[in-house]
This record gives C-alpha cells, sequence and structure tokens, in this order.
C-alpha cells in the first residue's frame, strides 16, 4: 500500500493556440513538423490552431482579421494500418526437425591477395565496427554479414592496410552525398530477404502529399495519438539521441507494443543539416513491425510571413518530403533480439514514427508470470528454518563479512550508498522509501543500476549460495535472472521491482506461518504484530565467528549453530554478539510467541550448560570464556525456563532435559550437588544464591575491561534471611543491564560506573519472586525440591522464602510522595541518593510478579512513571533529577565528567525495551483504564502508535535500542535492538490473552491463585470473555467464524481494535513494504471478510 500522491488533471495540449508565436516566429518554420509529432506523442488530448498544419507565418488576429481561411479539399477521416499483434510462444530447445531457417547470409570479398590486413566498415551496424576480413587459401579476403528485413541493400565501403577505398569490380552505389560505396543485397526474392526467418516491415502510411503545409503527415500522427489512446499506450519515456534529436517511445504494458516518434526540432538556420557527430544510436527492443511515416519538412526562407492569395489566407511555401523506407534515413541492424538504428540522413525538421513487434517481450513476460506463480514462489520456501528465512530476508553488512571471511559486504549503489541488509528487505525497504521520498525514483540509484545492468539480482542470486538450504531458492532466482538479462532494459526495474518484492512478501508470509496462531492471524489485522513478527526474525541468524555452542559449531559446522544478536550493526558478530541478559529478555517475545521452540530450548539448554557460581553468564562468547559479571542475567533466564515450559508443547517435561556442567559444581562449590538436569539446575541456582556468592571474575583486569577498576572484579551476593532479599555488587561494577562504565580519563569518570545499582535491584527481586511462586507450586515429581539450605546452615522452604518477599517487599520499597508515591530502583546501594530515584525498572517487577504490589500503590507508582514515556521508548532516569541527561553521545570528549564518553547511557536516554513490561503493567493494574470512560486497552496501544509508524518507515524496518531525548535521533544507538521488538510483541500479546478483571472498580490486589490461573500453559489461544468491542471486520469476523478460528479472529481484534477506533486509516502516510505486506490477501483475510458479512 502506497499513498496517493497528488497530481495534475489529464491536460490538454496544443501544439500552438491562437495567441502563441508560430513556430516561425519562435524557432523555424520547419519545427512545426517535429513538434506536431512530439505533441502526438503525448499522453493527454492534443489541439491546435486553424492555420498551424498549413504553416501559417504568423497567427491570424482574432478580433481585426478579415481575409478568409483557403478551402481545402482531400481532408477526411485517415484510416491508420495498424500491425496485428504476434502471438508469442514458449521458448523451447530447438529439434533437427522444428529448427528455423537459418537467416541469409551475405558474403564480403576483396579480391586482391598482396594486403596485410583488409577489414570492411558498413551499414550492417551504422559504420560502427571494423569486420575484419580472412584471408583464404586462393589469397581473397572473406567475411559474412547475416542479411536483415530493415535492410534491402547495405552499403560499406574497405579498409585496406588503412586505406578506405571500394572495389569496382563490385556493385557500387552513391549515398546522396557524393560517396560511392560497394553495396551488398539480398538473393532472396530479389531485393527482399526470406521472410520466413525476418518480419517484414508495414507501411509507410502516407507515400505522396497534395495538401497544404504538413497536413498529409499531420493525418497519420492524429490517427496514430488515436490508436495508442485506445489501445493501452498508457506508459511513455524519452531520451535524447542528441542536443535536437528527441526519441518519445509511447508503451502498452498489457501487450508490449511499442510506437516510437524520432523528431529532430529546427531551432534556427544555422545548424545546417549534418547530422552531430555525437548522435547517439537507438536501441529498439525486439524487431521493426510497421514504419507509420518518415518525413522532412523544407521551407524557403525569403517567405513574408502573412501570404494570402485571392483574398484568401494561406500558409507558407513548403515541400513536405515523404520517405519510403526506413532505409533513407537510418541505418538498421539486429543485435540479439534488439534492433539497433542509427540516423545517417535526418535534416532539422524531421520526423520517424514506427511500432515494433513485442513477440520476444511477451514470451519473456509470460514465464516470468508463471515463475510468480504465488504456489511456485512457495515451492522455493517450504522447509526453510529461521536462520535460512533470516539470511534470504536480512543479513547486515556485519554479519555479512563474517559468513564471506571478508569477501562480500553490503550491496554498495551509486548515489544511495550502502543498503543497510544484503537480504531481500535491504532493497525492498530502499525501494519503498525511495518511493515515498521521490517522485522520480524510477530514475533514482537503485532502479537506475538494475537498468543498466545484472549486477544487483546478481549479487543476491550469488550469496544464496553460501546457504545449502536456499538452493532452491537460488535456482528460482537464477530462472528469473536468465529471463532479465534478455528483457528490454528499460522494462528490467519493473519486474525487478515486482520479482524482490513478491519474493519478499512470500518469505515474509513462510515467516508468519511459521509463528502459531497469535501471530500468523492477528498479522492480518493489524500492521502493527505484522511488522514487529517480521523484525523479531532480524536477530536469530547463524555466524562463523559467533555461533550458539563453539564446540558444537566444530562439529556440526556454524551454519548448524546459530545465535540470537542482541542488536544490529552493532553486535552483530564475533563475542560481542550473543549477551545472556538480552538473550532472555528477547526470547520470549523474538522466539516463543513467534513458535520458534527449537531455538528457544537450544539457547536455553546452551547457557544452562555454562552456569557457574550460581550465575548464568552475560557475555556468552559461544560458550568459550564467558563472563559472570552481571546479577540479573540469571533471574531473566530463569523466567525465560519458566516461559518456555508455559509456552511450548513441551511443556513441564522440559525440566526433566538433561544438563551437563562445562564448569562442574565442585570446581567452584564443592558443597553443592552437580545437576543433571534442568530442574536441578534451577536449585542450584537459588541454593547458591540462599548461600551467597562470592569470587572474583576470571582473568581480572585489563584484558577483560580495561576501564573497570580492581575491585569491580570482586563479584558478590548476598541473601538476607529476614526478608527473603537478595543484595549484591559494589560501587564499582554494574551488575545489572544500566551497566555503562565510565571510560573517560579526560573527565575524571574512568573506572567508575555511572549507575552501579547495587544493593537489591528491584526488577531482580521481582523476577526473584516469579521463580520461587512458580516453583513453590511446581509437581514434585517434577521439581523435587522443596527448600534451600542458608549460609548459617537454617533450611529455608521455597514457600517460606516466597512469604518472605511477599511480605517486605512494598514495605522496603515503597516510596510516598506528595504527587502518590512509587517503587525505589534499588534498596541499599552504595550511593544511597541513587535508592529512590525514579527509572523504568519497577514496572518489570510489577509485569512478572504483580502479587507483590497492591493495586492503589501499583496505579499511583505507573502514573507517576507517566513522566518517564518518551515517544518511543522510557526515560532512564527522571528528568526532573539533577543527574538526568537526556542525550547520549559515545565520542562526547568534552571535560564534563557526567556526558564524557557517554557516561550519561542510562541516565536520561529514552530505551525501547522497558516500554514493553510497562505496558504490560498499566493492563495489568488498569484493566479499564486509569479513568472513567477509558479503556486499558486503548491507553496502552494509543502509546504504541509512534512505534507502528516507525517500523515501516524506516531502513533497518526495526525499533532502535534507545533514543535521545523526546525522542530524538541517537546515532550511537543500534537501530535495530532484539529486546525492543521482543517486550512490545509480549506486550500485545499479554492483551489478548489476559483473563479479563473483574467487574468491581476498586482496585484489588492480584492474587497469587489468579497469577497461577493465568499463566498456566494454554492449550490454545482464547479470546477475553469481556463484551465484544465495538465492531470493526475483524471483530466481525470473530463473532461469525467458527472455533477454533473465531477465538483467533477475536484475539487478533483485540489487539487492533483501538487502532481501528481512534486512527482510520493509520497512522500518516503509512506505507506497507512489499515485504512486510505479508498476508494482507490470503485466504484468511478474505475468510474474515465473508464471516464479517455473515454477521452484518
Amino acid at each position: 500500500k502506497l499513498p496517493l500522491r497528488p497530481r495534475g488533471c489529464p491536460a490538454l495540449l496544443f501544439d500552438c493556440t491562437h495567441d502563441n508565436q508560430t513556430p516561425r516566429e519562435k524557432r523555424d518554420p520547419r519545427d512545426a513538423l517535429p513538434n506536431a509529432a512530439l505533441t502526438a506523442a503525448s499522453c493527454s488530448s492534443i489541439g491546435s490552431v486553424r492555420g498551424y498544419d498549413e504553416l501559417f507565418g504568423e497567427n491570424p488576429s482574432v478580433v481585426f482579421e478579415r481575409s478568409w481561411y483557403k478551402d481545402i479539399s482531400g481532408v477526411g477521416n485517415f484510416t491508420l494500418n495498424w500491425p496485428s499483434l504476434p502471438i508469442a510462444s514458449p521458448r523451447k530447445q530447438a529439434s533437427p526437425e522444428t529448427s528455423p531457417t537459418a537467416p541469409e547470409v551475405l558474403e564480403v570479398v576483396w579480391s586482391s591477395a598482396v594486403q596485410q590486413e583488409v577489414v570492411a566498415r558498413g551499414e550492417w551496424d551504422g559504420w560502427a565496427k571494423p569486420l575484419p576480413l580472412q584471408k583464404q587459401p586462393d589469397g581473397r579476403w572473406k567475411a559474412t554479414v547475416p542479411a536483415t528485413a530493415q535492410a534491402l541493400s547495405l552499403q560499406y565501403k574497405f579498409v585496406v592496410d588503412g586505406n578506405w577505398c571500394c572495389d569496382h569490380n563490385q556493385p557500387t552505389a552513391d549515398d546522396g552525398k557524393g560517396n560511392v560505396n560497394n553495396v551488398l543485397r539480398s538473393k532472396v526474392n530479389g531485393d527482399r530477404p526470406n521472410t520466413a526467418t525476418n518480419d517484414p516491415i508495414d507501411g509507410p502510411a502516407v507515400l505522396t502529399s497534395s495538401l497544404p503545409g504538413i497536413m498529409a503527415v499531420k493525418q497519420v500522427l492524429n490517427s496514430v495519438h488515436t490508436t495508442l489512446a485506445t489501445n493501452g499506450f498508457v506508459e511513455l519515456a524519452s531520451q535524447q539521441l542528441a542536443e535536437d534529436i528527441v526519441v518519445v517511445q509511447r508503451r502498452a504494458p498489457d501487450t508490449g507494443r511499442r510506437t516510437w516518434f524520432v523528431t529532430r526540432s529546427a531551432f534556427g538556420r544555422n545548424g545546417g543539416d549534418n547530422l552531430p557527430e555525437w548522435t547517439g544510436t537507438l536501441c529498439l527492443p525486439g524487431r521493426i513491425a510497421a514504419l507509420h511515416v518518415a518525413a522532412t519538412l523544407f521551407v524557403p526562407y525569403d517567405q513574408p510571413a502573412r501570404r494570402e492569395s485571392g483574398g484568401r489566407l494561406e500558409g507558407q511555401q513548403c515541400h513536405l518530403h515523404l520517405f519510403k523506407s526506413l532505409q533513407e534515413v537510418a541505418y538498421v541492424w539486429q543485435e540479439g533480439r534488439n534492433t539497433m538504428l542509427k540516423l545517417h540522413h535526418f535534416p532539422p525538421g524531421s520526423i520517424l514514427v514506427f511500432s515494433t513487434n513485442p513477440k520476444h517481450e511477451k514470451m519473456l513476460t509470460d514465464e516470468l508470470e508463471n515463475l510468480l506463480e504465488p504456489t511456485m514462489m512457495a515451492s522455493t520456501l517450504q522447509g526453510l528454518t529461521l536462520s535460512d528465512l533470516n539470511y534470504l530476508l536480512f543479513s547486515c553488512e556485519s554479519e555479512e563479512l563474517d559468513r564471506s571471511k571478508g569477501q562480500r559486504g553490503a550491496y554498495n549503489l551509486d548515489g544511495y550508498g550502502p543498503l543497510v541488509y544484503c537480504g531481500l528487505l535491504g532493497i525492498c525497504t530502499a525501494l519503498d522509501l525511495e518511493r515515498l521520498k521521490n517522485n522520480d525514483f524510477v530514475d533514482g540509484p537503485i532502479l537506475s543500476n538494475v537498468r543498466n545492468g545484472d549486477w544487483l539480482l546478481g549479487y543476491l542470486t550469488a550469496r544464496l549460495g553460501d546457504f545449502p538450504s536456499l538452493c532452491k531458492t537460488k535456482a528460482w532466482l537464477e530462472s528469473v535472472l536468465e529471463i532479465l538479462a534478455q528483457m528490454p532494459r528499460d522494462l528490467v526495474p519493473f519486474q525487478f521491482d515486482r520479482v524482490v518484492s513478491e519474493l519478499c512478501c512470500a518469505a515474509c508470509n513462510e515467516l508468519l506461518k511459521g509463528s502459531g496462531e497469535f501471530l500468523a492471524r492477528g498479522s492480518t489485522s493489524s500492521s502493527l504484530l505484522q511488522d514487529l513478527a517480521v523484525a523479531a526474525a532480524q536477530f536469530w541468524a547463524a555466524t562463523p565467528s559467533a555461533p550458539l555452542h563453539w564446540d558444537r559449531a566444530q562439529k556440526e559446522g556454524w551454519l548448524k549453530v546459530p545465535s540470537l544478536a542482541a542488536g544490529l550493526p552493532h553486535f552483530a558478530s564475533g563475542f560481542m554478539r550473543n549477551w545472556g541478559r538480552d538473550t532472555f529478555i528477547s526470547l520470549r517475545g523474538c522466539l516463543l510467541l513467534t513458535n520458534r521452540f527449537e531455538e528457544a530450548r537450544d539457547t536455553l539448554l546452551v547457557y544452562a550448560s555454562v552456569v557457574r557460581h550460581g550465575l548464568c553468564p552475560n557475555l556468552l562468547d559461544a560458550a568459550n570464556r564467558p563472563r559472570y559479571n552481571a546479577r540479573d542475567a540469571t533471574w531473566f533466564f530463569m523466567q525465560a525456563i519458566q516461559d518456555y515450559a508455559s509456552m511450548s508443547p513441551e511443556g513441564l517435561d522440559f525440566l526433566k532435559a538433561p544438563v551437563e556442567l562445562k564448569w562442574p559444581t565442585k570446581e567452584w562449590d564443592a558443597t553443592l550437588p552437580e545437576p543433571k538436569c534442568v530442574a536441578d539446575l534451577m536449585h542450584t541456582i537459588l541454593q547458591a544464591h540462599a548461600k551467597n556468592i562470592k569470587f572474583r571474575e576470571w582473568n581480572a583486569g585489563s584484558s577483560i575491561d580495561e576501564h573497570m577498576k580492581d575491585e569491580g572484579f570482586n563479584i558478590e551476593v548476598k541473601f538476607e534471611e529476614e526478608t527473603g532479599l537478595i543484595y549484591g555488587g559494589n560501587e564499582w561494577n554494574c551488575g545489572t543491564w544500566m551497566d555503562k562504565m565510565g571510560s573517560s580519563e579526560k573527565a575524571g569518570n574512568k573506572g567508575w560506573p555511572a549507575t552501579p545499582r547495587d544493593g537489591a535491584a528491584v526488577e531482580i527481586i521481582g523476577l526473584l519472586k516469579s521463580a520461587l511462586r512458580w516453583v513453590s507450586s511446581l509437581d514434585p515429581a517434577i521439581f523435587p525440591y522443596d527448600s534451600v539450605k542458608l549460609a548459617s546452615g537454617k533450611e529455608l522452604s521455597y514457600k517460606d522464602w516466597n512469604s518472605r518477599l511477599q511480605a517486605s517487599f512494598e514495605t522496603k520499597f515503597w516510596i510516598e510522595n506528595g504527587s502518590g508515591g512509587y517503587y525505589k530502583d534499588t534498596l541499599g546501594a552504595s550511593r544511597q541518593w541513587q535508592d529512590g530515584q525514579l527509572r523504568p525498572n519497577f514496572p518489570i517487577a510489577m509485569a512478572v510478579a504483580p502479587e507483590l504490589f497492591s493495586a492503589n500503590k501499583a496505579q499511583a507508582a505507573l502514573r507517576t512513571a507517566e513522566r518517564l514515556i518518551g515517544p518511543l521508548g522510557m526515560c532512564t532516569l527522571d528528568p526532573k533529577d539533577k543527574e538526568y541527561r537526556g542525550d547520549y553521545h559515545n565520542d562526547d570528549d568534552s571535560c564534563d565528567k557526567s556526558v564524557a564518553h557517554g557516561w550519561n547511557y542510562h541516565q536520561g536516554p529514552e530505551w525501547v525495551w522497558p516500554m514493553g513490561f510497562f505496558l504490560k503493567a498499566w493492563h495489568r493494574f488498569f484493566p479499564k483504564g486509569s479513568g472513567s470512560g477509558s479503556d486499558g486497552r486503548q491507553e496502552v496501544l494509543s502509546k504504541l502508535l509512534k512505534h507502528r509508524a516507525m517500523l515501516p518507515a524506516n531502513a533497518w524496518r526495526s525499533l532502535p535500542e534507545l533514543t535521545n531525548s523526546k525522542g530524538q535521533v541517537c546515532h550511537h544507538s543500534c537501530p535495530a535492538q532484539a529486546w525492543s521488538i521482543a517486550t512490545l510483541l509480549d506486550a500485545l500479546h499479554s492483551m489478548s490473552t489476559e483473563s479479563t478483571p473483574s467487574e468491581s472498580t476498586s482496585p484489588k490486589k492480584v492474587t497469587e491463585e489468579s497469577l497461577t490461573k493465568a499463566e498456566a500453559p494454554p492449550t490454545a489461544p482464547t479470546p477475553p470473555p469481556a463484551p465484544a468491542p465495538t465492531p470493526v471486520p475483524a471483530a466481525a469476523a470473530a463473532a461469525a467464524a467458527p472455533e477454533p478460528a473465531a477465538a483467533a479472529a477475536a484475539t487478533a481484534a483485540n489487539v487492533a481494535i483501538i487502532a481501528a477506533k481512534q486512527h482510520s486509516p493509520e497512522v500518516g502516510a503509512h506505507t506497507t513494504t512489499p515485504a512486510t505486506a505479508a498476508s494482507i490477501t490470503t485466504t484468511t483475510a478474505n475468510t474474515a471478510a465473508a464471516a464479517a458479512a455473515a454477521a452484518a
């Protein structure tokens, strides 16, 4: 879908009107003919003034003129002999029985035997290139030239040892300019080549003229113009062969027919009649089928402007020369399937109008249509994995260089720059953005590149060879490339756009088909869901330098061990690609909600195998040299296990999956048993935290962090028995996602974490509570543990630990203030004032452990947190805070400690991923909205309008890591970030699956029982039992469709309803790229429409 652009009404184009100057007054009287031809070539209605065709030197005054026009006889309806459309037949290999007759070959012979070199130049190629003659055993020199229907005879000359000459013993002819040349004539059918192999040319339409001025030719031009208009010649293109030679072509896209207008304007008398030396050659697709008219207008100089005879006005005296054949004005020859035309006798005031045969073009178009048939394209994509589809669609330059060993990066277009993706979406997004900003995008850098050669499609095709699983897709593209290589170059951009867009669309459909019912069905009615679902596939990819597990990659090959990138392009390859914290925040949205359960399982088990010290690594490094410097990554890992068990078909059986630690517990805590399965590992993690964790990082020092002070490498976590809280970190390290370490010696922040957040971080406590609630509810047959042993030696049951957290949380974290209050960011921080700073972290705890929060306090806190919300993300610090610095520039080399080297990374810039947790929390605690007459879903979705507008409007087709203050672009941010996409998908999903809250409007606490019920593994997506919202087509479809279609349609309707109610059509000039227009025309959409009609 593209927005309609304003355009002018169809014009009425005149070659001249009564108050215009005539060609004689403005330029030269001879210009009347080419000017009329160019007018006839236009796509608009055309008109003229009486006297123009008769060549009046000046227009009579409409007020004062008293003379009569001269009567003209012989003017009437003119019937144009239009060539019939040839029937195209499919290409096939010629067999001996069906081989076409070979075209006639003409022989060029030089008889003398004493020369060193003999070549010939002639009309067969417009005198363009020398034709070498080969010396024969008898001493003569020979070469052959194919005869063509367009050339009844061919003039030529010999160049013997560098000297131009004729052989007067062979036929000669005068070229009309005083030059004598040798001439070749066809021997078949007299002077005409064999018509079985060379199509004859019809025409010209007029050979003689008894009418004044240009009227005889004007009848032909008017007839051609009308025929073009009534036969669908709606495409127009123009080019220049010389300063005064213009070519206009009209094309009918349905049939491929083309009509050409070649004109040479007459700007004055000083230029002479000879053609400029640099006059170009015209390349015509196919063969010339009809010559409509070829003419030159001659007008004597010395005539008065006004001429009158017998009281009647008449035009200038002139001679209209009508040519009988193309050869009189141009050399014509064939090069492959194209016809080349080079003018040789075309004075100013000349025109040439002809049509070409589209037979071969039509045949190629039909073949391409067969390849573009949806089932044909779908068959090339069947069985592709998420990693395969990622490579086909995406692959940023860093990933591409990694995969090709530095040999192939992103395609760099002159005038545009490198594409952001090397796959199909890189081109599709660039084309979409060019369409929106450039009315002349057909002549822009992308399609100009395609018009001039097959390099871009060749690049797309060749790169697929690196993935054997894409061999069918590669073969399909090679077939397309073969067809496009034979097409007229001016058609290739259009067909290229179709091919790339439709294949991209089919690949996105394949993604959505494999993404589960929620996304596959919901995306047909919600552009936001659709774009998020496609964007979620940007990050799961295979790269040689960053497999999920290095040892497995060496055995199985790196293609078999893809991993999840934190963001693109900064975290695309190498040891920085895969981060534990980012992975497990993203896992639910990017893999679980998209039904990529195998990929999620592999990820969980690889991280499980490298747990050490009771911690999940933050920086995985392909399980080689992980770094255990994050306190929160472990708890996001535990939440991801819970999510996988709740959402995957494997369910709780996953807890029985075997685990073998790369570093056994005896190497880091001999008191802990060695885990054998996931359930054992979960218990090991909880046990390690309960008895306290203390160690120094491996290889502590500058080799792993060149900026951190020595104390920062000391990792410690402490358990508080009375409250059940866990504390950790110190002032010199940063163990949560707000992990910016200062690096500027000049500004004095080197070695100083900007946000250490040591103590008890609020989101860690929420994640811990979620884990305790879950393990306390598990069947002992699944999780055979009920307690942990504390450092004091006491036993503490999981249920008691869970209860202690429940009882202490709000007492410890709630801050009352005049505006209502909010929850502390940390408890017990070294920098005590940072405990009470307002940050976007407590909504994370609300989303995963809402039972910790009383509803009235939660609502007050969320209202307070609203002031953190920006256009796309949430401020990482309250703008009212004295430490707030909202604009992040990593290259800031100032002396300002607070911003130098980007020290304020988490001190105000607006990060996108916390928005997803905030929206989940908002919908949980404001299910009916935050005010009277409002709606919780409406309030949530209204906060996503900017995201919906941004996704299709940027080249990365994604959401950024962060923005600067008030949504300004941050150039040091990743433009595509996994958790930014994942948490918003999760928020939308939670709104469509949560149980409808009680009808009571008074705030109520979310109970453990209701939460467990809401989070139980669903057997199938179910719509909320609340009353149906205001009807829209998707909702109507849900009402009418049978189960389970009704459930899925209602789920989609719940997500899309607010946008439909508030913003129809969608935000701004919303563009749906061909690639992400995935399922708009699917059977599902038709079924929904039919169901809506039935309901109505």
